[in-house]
């Protein structure tokens, strides 16, 4: 088969890809009626698409976290939020696949997470902090690297340290 996309590696591309011969294959006028290529392939569609749900879902989470354990340092659910985080890094790198990547708007899965992390905070009488940027400060090569790093990552979301007496921090 001359397939450049392999079921197991890309399921994603896989899914587009399988879809889109589908329904290629749905205009010829010699197939029978009952074969219901269209539905088919979107059911083949479909499968790429919950998985691609299924990482922005995990980014989401890992950026809820992060700004939650930045916004509240003392909390007693620190750990477990920094726990939280390597188990999402966890599923999106198992399920992460390249052909994902120009699907993915960080920015507005950023914004998604900055509403989420607010509600929580604010369920337990905490604030957002301010260090918290608009605009998503990471790539998404921070985020799928084998060398993920949680403490790197939320010192991006620190606040800045204090400067002491001699103006250096």
């Amino acid at each position: 088969m001359d397939d450049p996309f392999d079921y197991h590696s890309d399921i994603y591309a896989w899914s587009q890809q399988q879809a889109s011969v589908l329904r290629r294959l749905a205009e010829r006028p010699d197939l029978p009626n009952e074969l219901d290529l269209e539905h088919v392939a979107e059911e083949i569609e479909d499968v790429g698409n919950s998985q691609l749900a299924a990482v922005e879902s995990f980014i989401r989470q890992i950026f809820v976290h992060l700004i939650k354990a930045v916004s509240v340092p003392q909390a007693p659910s620190g750990e477990h939020w920094r726990d939280e985080i390597a188990a999402f890094y966890g599923e999106l790198s198992a399920r992460y696949t390249p052909s994902m990547a120009q699907w993915l708007d960080l920015q507005l899965i950023w914004r998604r997470a900055i509403k989420q992390a607010r509600v929580s905070l604010d369920a337990h009488e905490e604030a957002l902090s301010p260090s918290v940027p608009a605009e998503c400060p990471f790539s998404l090569s921070d985020l799928i690297t084998d060398d993920f790093d949680i403490r790197e990552l939320m010192k991006r979301l620190a606040p800045p340290e204090p400067a002491n007496e001699e103006g250096r921090r």
